[in-house]
Formats: structure tokens, C-alpha cells, sequence
């Protein structure tokens, strides 16, 4: 199942049944193309065809990448799990990787992919079950051969039905705590018998073996019923030619069993009395002041090519003035408010909501709030149903289609198999950004849904009163009807002027190219003048782009100074983000961004098209000296201490990374003084911490992409605009990592409010360098294999486990991490000392051949091109942070992994998984259902009680 679902993820990760009139259809199918629409920047060959067992195929040929990837959709899910199993399409999905009659080893899938530099994953939702992996280019053809396999004959091992319900248990367990699945499972509650109100994912109490079901026998039937090919998809990506692509999909996929079923659809109606007309005090994990205006709406998946709920959620959204969300945050009652729809979200019915995140002041006011929003919706039902806006939204997703990038092959065909679930095949990569025609008609359809008949209204926060819990999630809730003067309420005149939104300014109207041919494609500095620094590079795979990054560090050497400064800059990086936030949204729409981070002083992001950059700069600056009230100040306080509390909520092995990496960097703190600090604050303390920054700092500048020398002369006059009289060029600041010394071996202990146990042990290598660094990145595929193989699928200690390999600066660490819903951390520690000793015989098996296959595909990862700007961006600005001008990490990594032997891996995992005196972090958090157990003790190791006494005397490496 994927890791993180949220409401934009449902949104495409779904498909259901839909209820149309025959006239909307008829309309509907003369706007599919009559053959497969693809972006005018992609170059690649697409070819789609349909074998003779119904199975639908697109094939991407690009002879330019270094990986080839697949993936086989299904279109059944948890919509159609029995009662008496539910869970079931997600267990028989983790249950199809454990060998096929072809390759019954369990671990044989896995091994392969590891040998080869492949990844493979899958994830199940409504009506979806979508199984993707990506692999080397020479070992394609075996990979599909593997792959393919699962889908024509799973062993389905008996043996394995215990264990592998402990792994979707262990995956449930970590899900419990998130209020989402909490909020999404009280949603389906409400609606009875309909199929949406199932368990989704499962666990040990609804899979397993009961009266009149048996799981094993459960799993053959549903794999048996609706693993048909003619409910399959399937897309391919390789550097190989359309023809024999073509030869491989019908060599590989044409024998894959067609049931010849009906593709599962739902079509139970709902009774919204039942349903919706409520409000809903729900009570989360996080502490969150947030409300939402949630209508259940019909499907209408179908009319993706005119794209009502998008038209609707555009005005929903809009930051314009006179809008509600410019309205709400001026009167300081909230500091975000957003729009969404998913229409497949429950099957045949979705959801359209608004969403804001409240101020303790538009807590007082959420009544008020709720009208203002309702007020909006008839005022778009009367006057806002204008083409104008179409326009608008048509030149933006036409803009963002026309210059659309390559992304990674894995996510690439997974997304194309999950498309092709939902559309006609030859709109399935361009659905998301199609706008065939203004359908006033289609719009008023799904205002005509948007009434407090269809609305459940959320009041979620830790003060609210409830008489019920949830089962299978942590969430406490409270139900009430909406009254009928409240309703009528909505419909008086609104108390404050509302407007619809004003025309976008920033859609770009020059994509010209204007980098010149031979311009530099290694950074140089192009300007340093009066602690002014800008280094300017094209791009040198996407120079046809007509975009552009622009990064704007003003950074200070106030930022070494303590928690204080740490704290100020996160807050005044977000008082901008905040008061900003219509400019930015405006620029987004028009295919920029911009933003403001905190980071060793700010940093300010401008991308996107190059056209309307200039003015979208201008206004940046001239916004960063923020100016806030007593009210505003004091909002930004509460919503950084709540952010940083809420990090306490998070899962457990994230957690306890956040634990090491406060412990490795010299500028980093505890969430309790970070909190501490942060309410000692005063809006003079900010005032002062301003103007002391803009007169001591040094402003650097990383241009990337699509600028002339023009445009890097205007912006370093800006730049030089910002500095005032007296102005005083800081040292730079960057933030520095333990330097770790023989013997050195720190724990952290500490007990979490929730529910699992997490441990991240983390042992690092005595000498410094990038041959190192080129083992661990070696050994560590195959090191993480052997562990997710034996701790999770054979011992099923978790859903999250494996091994990892972690730089720390110049050093190279060799690390295990979980987190158990089975172990307290004394045992679990215990499990993976043995672990550590076991590996040994594991790593004397490796064969010369089994290595040159591990080192290759290192090598292949590291050599392999970007595929778009961001990804040619990325090392270039982490070498340009890191002060690196050379550019040339990836370089010495690859040199160095090019040397690596069989016998330096071994060196490098007896130096340090096997010494004894080798530094060492270990990190341990006992969940709740522990908190009698004990903690591990750790040979020689150092307890970290007080991290803030430790960074006073830790080294750092310079």
C-alpha cells in the first residue's frame, strides 16, 4: 500500500463506476482524441496496442535512459474485499511477491532486483491494485519474465498466510495513529452497507482464518475471480526499439488468463440523510485547528475533458481580493484555506471539500466562517459560471502540458497504469491537464450538489467534545445534525463584500529561449560585488526549456548563534509565506513558485516559466522585510510550536531519525527548547532580529536554467537594493557534522506518544573520504536486501525494516533501522546485534559475479542522466551549499565506487558493523504499548539526556 495517502492522492489513486446519462456520454466520447496525446517536449516513441487476451498496453521507447520499468494495474481493490476478509486485495497483494511456479524462491524477486539496480513496489486502493518495478536495461527481459509470472501463477504459499498477515498488520499498526485514515474511515462509517465502509488495509483481527472462511482459500478464490487479464493494464518504458518492446509485452503478457469478468464497478446509492446534513467534532492525534466543508458528490470521473470540479475548486481556492481566503486571513482567522474534489473517492460517489487551517481567533468564529464559505458558493452559482476563467485555467494546464518534463521511469509507468484505469487510453497522459471545452452545464451540475443536504462540516481539534471512539484508528469523534436555522442562515445576505476573482497577471506570454548556445554548463560566478555573490549555469540536458530556477540565500552568521536565531528565521520565513500567499498562489497558476525557507539565515526560491520572473522577483523582495502585529506574531508562534509538537505524532522510525539528525549537526535542537524559545519570543525580538540580519549577512545567488546576462544584471541591482548603509559581509554559515572518534558511542533513550517501538542504529566508518563512502554505497543494496528478507518477510517483525548506508559529511556510516508493533526495544536491539553477526556468512556467499552485479548497479544509478531540471539541478546545488565549487562530488563518488573490490566491501563491513570501537549512534523510542518494557543498554555508550550540554563538547568536522 503506498506510504502516504493524502486527499490529492486518492484523487489519483482510484477509479469507480460512474452513473451517466446517455446524452452526457455520447458528448463525452466526441472529446477523445482519436489517437494517444502526448506532450510536444516529449521526444519519445509510444506505441499502444491491445493483445488478443483484452490486456491494454502502452510501450516508451527512450533510448536515453539507463533503466527500463513496468507496471500491470488491476482494476479491483478494497471495494471489493469479501466481508469475511477484509483487507483481502491488500494482503494478496503483498502475498503475490512470495514466489510463482516459475521462480518459487521467496526471496528470488528481491535478490534479482537488488543484482540488477532494480526497485519494485506496489500499492492497492479502491479499485486499483498497481504492481510497478524498474530495472537495469540488461536484465529487462528476465525481470519481466519474473514479473509477469505473478499474474499467471502465484504460488500463494499456505505456510506464508500467517506471516504475511503480519505484515499488513505491522503496516495497519503503523497507520492507526494517522488522523487522516482516522477521519477517511469515519467518513465511510456513515454510509452503512455501501462498499466503501470497509477496513481498507486489514490486520490480525479481520484476516485470518474463521467460521466459514478460511484465508488461504479466500486468497486462491479472489486472485481466481478477478485477476483476469481483461481488467489488466499494463506500461512499459525502455531504451529499446517500439518493435521489440512489442515482441517482449506479447512474449510476456498475452498469456496471462482472460476470465472474461465484468470489471468490477459499484452502484449501491446512498441515502445522504444518513450520510451527510452534519457536523462532526472530531478529535485528532496532531494538534490541529482546522475545519472543513465536505460535500459528497456523484461521480464524475467521466467528464475529466471539461473538468467542472477543477473550475469550481480554481474559484474556491483564488487568494484574490474579496475572496473568502484573502477575506479570512486579513480579519486573522485563518492562515490557509484550500479547495479539492475527488470524485471516485468512495467508489460511484466522491467528495469536493474546502479546507482551512484555523487561528485560535477563527476558532472563536467557525460559524461565521462556515457562512462566509457557503455565501461564496452561491455567489459563484450565480455569477461565477463565466468562461473567462476556463480561459484561464485552459492557458495554464495547455502551458504546463506543452512544456511537461520526463520524470523517473518507475513513477512514470505507474502512473500510466493507473490512468489507464480511468480514461480512454489515448487521453491517459494528458487527462490530468485536457480542457477540451467551456460546459457551463457540467458546472452547474455539481454546484446544484454543493447544498447542506450533501455537507458534513469538521470541526477537528484536541478541544473538541466527543462520545465516541473509532475502531481500528486512534480518533475520537462527536456527531450532530445541522439545524435548519443554521441552514437558513447561509442563505442571508453576507456580511462581508465578497468578489470573485480578478484576471491572473503572471500567465507567461514569451517562452523564447534565451541562453545562448556554448553558454557555461559548469556554475561560475558572474557577479561578486559589495557581498553580492551570484554564480549563473544553463542547463545542459533541457536548454529547450523556458524555465529557470533562481535561489536568493541571504545567509548570516547570526544563524551559529542559538536556538534563538533558529527559531526567528522559521517564523519569519513563514510571516512572509503567509502574507505572501496570493502572490504565490497567482504565480503557481501561471507555472512558478515561490517561497521563503529558513537555513543558516532565508532562503528565497523563484521557478518556472522565465517569462514574468522579473516581476514575480520584484515583488519577493520588496515583501522581506515583514511587518506583523502583536495578533500575527503571536499566530506564528502557535503554529511553529504546534508543528514542532506534532512531530511527536509522527511514525516512530521517522521520529527516530529526527533524533539522529539532531544529534549529528551542530546547528540543531530539541523540539522541547525550540519550543521553549520559540513562546519566550516578543515582536520586538523579531523586529530587532530583522534589521540585524539585513545589516549583516552575505547574499548569494544560484542562477540555473534559462537567463541572460540581462536578467542576472537586474537581478544582482536588486540584490545589491536590499542592502542598507553600514552593512557588514558576514562569514558564511553552514551547518557543521559530528566528527566521529574511535570509541565514540552515543544512545538516545526516549519514550513517544505513540503507539510502536523505532530503533536507528547507525555505525560509522573510522576513516573519512569518498572510498569509503563508494563501499558503504556498494554494500548497502545488498545489506538492505538481506534484512527486509529475513526481519521482515520471513520473521515479520515489521512493515518498516531494512539497512541503510548514510553519509556524515565526510564519513560513512552503515546503519539498521525498524519500527515494531512486536518488540520492545531491549529485544529488538538484541534481534539486530544478531542480525549484525548473521550478515557475516551472508556477505562471505556473495560470488565475484554476484559483486561486479552490485557494483554495476551502483554505477549505473550514479551515472544515470537527469531527466529533468530538477534532477540536473540537485547535485549542483548541494555542492554549491556545501561550498564544493568545483561542482564535482558525483564525480569523485563515481571514481571511487569504480575501484571498489569484492574485498573492500567486507574491509568496510568488519570495520565497522564488526568493530567494536567504531563510532556509533544509537537511537531507541518506546512506543506506549511498550512503555513497560525496557530499553537496550549499549556497551560503552554515552546516554544523551541533555542534548544541548552534549553539543558543547561533541567535535565537528570543518
Amino acid at each position: 500500500m503506498k506510504k502516504v495517502l493524502t486527499l490529492s492522492a486518492i484523487a489519483l489513486a482510484v477509479l469507480a463506476g460512474c452513473n451517466s446519462t446517455p446524452t452526457q456520454q455520447s458528448v463525452k466520447a466526441s472529446l477523445v482524441p482519436d489517437t494517444l496525446v502526448v506532450s510536444p517536449n516529449d521526444k519519445r516513441a509510444y506505441q499502444t496496442l491491445k493483445l488478443a487476451n483484452e490486456i491494454e498496453i502502452i510501450l516508451v521507447s527512450d533510448p536515453s535512459v539507463e533503466k527500463s520499468a513496468a507496471a500491470l494495474s488491476v482494476g479491483v481493490g478494497l471495494l471489493h474485499d469479501p466481508m469475511t476478509q477484509q483487507g483481502m486485495a491488500h494482503y494478496l497483494e503483498h502475498m503475490l511477491f512470495l514466489g510463482t511456479e516459475r521462480y518459487p524462491d521467496t526471496k528470488e524477486y528481491s535478490e534479482f532486483m537488488t543484482k540488477n539496480g532494480g526497485a519494485h513496489n506496489a500499492y492497492t486502493w479502491l479499485d486499483i491494485t498497481n504492481y510497478m518495478f524498474k530495472v537495469n536495461n540488461d536484465a529487462y527481459d528476465n525481470a519481466l519474465d519474473r514479473f509477469a509470472d505473478f499474474f499467471k501463477a502465484p504460488k500463494l504459499y499456505p505456510e506464508y498466510t500467517d506471516k504475511e498477515k503480519n505484515a499488513v498488520n505491522a503496516e495497519w499498526s503503523m497507520r492507526r495513529e494517522m488522523d487522516f485514515f482516522g477521519q477517511f474511515k469515519l467518513s465511510r462509517n456513515l454510509m452503512g452497507d455501501h462498499p466503501a465502509n470497509r477496513f481498507l488495509i486489514g490486520n490480525l483481527e479481520t484476516l485470518g482464518d474463521k467460521e466459514n472462511s478460511s484465508l488461504h482459500q479466500e486468497t486462491v478464490d479472489f486472485y481466481n475471480q478477478y485477476y483476469s487479464s481483461n481488467i489488466m493494464k499494463v506500461a512499459m518504458i525502455s531504451n529499446l526499439p517500439l518493435a521489440e518492446m512489442e515482441t517482449l509485452a506479447k512474449k510476456y503478457f498475452s498469456n496471462i488468463e482472460n476470465k472474461k469478468i465484468e470489471k468490477p464497478t459499484v452502484t449501491q446509492t446512498l441515502d445522504l440523510s444518513k450520510v451527510a446534513g452534519k457536523r462532526v467534532f472530531y478529535k485528532p492525534n496532531e494538534d490541529v485547528k482546522q475545519l472543513k466543508l465536505d460535500f459528497t458528490i456523484e461521480n464524475n470521473q467521466a467528464d475529466y475533458a471539461v473538468k467542472p470540479n477543477r473550475f469550481i475548486a480554481y474559484l474556491l481556492s483564488s487568494e484574490m481580493p474579496g475572496t473568502p481566503a484573502q477575506i479570512l486571513r486579513d480579519k486573522g482567522w485563518v492562515s490557509q484555506l484550500t479547495s479539492s474534489a475527488a470524485p471516485d473517492m468512495y467508489g460511484n460517489y466522491g467528495s469536493l471539500s474546502i479546507d482551512l487551517e484555523l487561528t485560535d481567533q477563527g476558532m472563536a468564529n467557525r460559524d461565521e466562517i462556515v457562512a462566509i464559505v457557503m455565501q461564496y458558493i452561491e455567489l459563484i452559482r450565480t455569477q461565477g459560471i463565466d468562461d473567462k476563467y476556463f480561459d484561464e485555467i485552459r492557458t495554464s494546464l495547455n502551458n504546463q502540458f506543452t512544456f511537461l518534463e520526463k520524470g523517473d521511469e518507475f513513477g512514470y509507468v505507474s502512473n500510466l497504469a493507473d490512468s489507464m484505469q480511468k480514461y480512454p487510453l489515448n487521453n491517459v497522459i494528458n487527462a490530468g491537464y485536457y480542457y477540451a471545452k467551456f460546459d457551463a452545464q457540467a458546472v452547474t451540475e455539481v454546484l446544484n450538489q454543493l447544498t447542506p443536504a450533501a455537507l458534513k462540516i469538521w470541526y477537528i481539534s484536541q478541544q473538541e467534545q466527543t462520545d465516541s471512539q473509532l475502531h481500528f484508528y486512534d480518533g475520537e469523534y462527536r456527531l450532530a445534525d445541522l439545524t435548519a436555522d443554521e441552514i437558513t442562515s447561509w442563505q442571508q445576505p453576507a456580511k462581508v463584500a465578497m468578489n470573485l476573482p480578478a484576471v491572473n497577471r503572471m500567465l507567461p506570454e514569451d517562452f523564447a529561449i534565451k541562453t545562448l548556445p556554448g553558454a557555461a554548463t559548469t556554475p561560475e560566478v558572474v557577479f561578486d560585488q559589495s557581498g553580492v555573490k551570484i554564480w549563473q549555469v544553463a542547463s545542459e540536458q533541457f536548454a529547450h526549456q523556458p524555465k529557470g530556477l533562481l535561489k536568493v540565500y541571504l545567509n548570516s552568521d547570526l544563524a551559529d548563534s542559538g536556538a534563538k536565531a533558529q527559531v526567528l528565521y522559521s517564523i519569519w520565513a513563514d510571516l512572509y509565506n503567509l502574507q505572501q500567499s496570493a502572490l504565490s498562489t497567482e504565480a503557481s497558476i501561471a507555472g512558478m513558485n515561490l517561497g521563503l525557507s529558513a537555513s543558516n539565515g532565508l532562503v528565497l526560491t523563484i521557478n518556472g516559466f522565465t517569462d514574468k520572473q522579473s516581476e514575480l522577483l520584484t515583488q519577493g523582495l520588496a515583501a522581506l522585510n515583514v511587518a506583523v502585529d502583536q495578533q500575527g506574531f503571536a499566530q506564528a508562534i502557535d503554529r511553529f510550536s504546534r508543528s514542532v509538537a506534532n512531530q511527536g505524532k509522527q511514525f516512530p522510525f521517522y521520529q527516530a531519525f529526527d533524533e539522529f539528525n539532531n544529534l549529528i549537526s551542530n546547528n540543531s535542537y530539541s523540539n522541547e527548547v525550540l519550543i521553549s524559545t520559540a513562546q519566550s519570543l516578543t515582536v520586538a525580538d523579531l523586529n530587532a532580529f530583522i534589521n540585524q540580519t539585513f545589516k549583516r549577512n552575505q547574499i548569494r545567488s544560484f542562477v540555473f536554467g534559462n537567463y541572460d546576462q540581462q536578467d542576472v544584471s537586474r537581478i544582482a541591482k536588486q540584490l545589491q537594493a536590499l542592502l542598507p548603509a553600514g552593512h557588514q559581509i558576514s562569514a558564511y554559515s553552514k551547518d557543521k557534522a559530528w566528527l566521529p572518534r574511535t570509541g565514540e558511542v552515543y544512545v538516545v533513550k526516549k519514550d513517544i506518544d505513540v503507539a510502536d517501538v523505532a530503533i536507528v542504529d547507525v555505525v560509522i566508518h573510522p576513516q573519512a573520504g569518498y572510498k569509503q563512502k563508494a563501499r558503504a554505497r556498494i554494500l548497502q543494496s545488498h545489506f538492505r536486501t538481506v534484512a527486509f528478507d529475513k526481519l521482515r518477510t520471513e520473521e515479520q517483525l515489521a512493515y518498516a525494516v531494512g539497512g541503510f548506508a548514510r553519509p556524515i559529511d565526510e564519513f560513512a556510516g552503515l546503519g539498521l533501522y525498524i519500527q515494531t508493533p512486536v518488540k520492545g526495544p531491549k529485544d529488538m536491539q538484541a534481534r539486530f546485534d544478531a542480525f549484525k553477526t548473521e550478515y557475516v556468512a551472508e556477505l562471505n556467499k556473495v560470488t565475484k559475479e554476484t559483486f561486479e552485479q552490485l557494483k554495476n548497479a551502483t554505477l549505473v544509478g550514479l551515472k544515470e542522466q537527469p531527466k529533468n531540471l530538477g534532477d540536473e539541478l540537485s547535485p549542483l546545488l548541494g555542492d554549491w551549499y556545501r561550498e564544493n565549487f568545483a561542482f564535482d562530488s558525483r564525480a569523485q563518488l563515481i571514481a571511487e565506487v569504480e575501484k571498489v573490490t569484492l574485498e573492500d566491501i567486507k574491509t568496510f563491513y568488519k570495520e565497522t558493523m564488526g568493530n567494536s570501537e567504531a563510532a556509533r549512534i544509537n537511537v531507541q523510542m518506546r512506543g506506549t504499548k511498550f512503555k513497560e518494557t525496557d530499553f537496550a543498554t549499549i556497551k560503552g555508550a554515552v546516554e544523551i539526556k541533555d542534548l544541548a550540554e552534549l553539543k558543547q563538547h561533541m567535535k565537528y568536522q570543518q
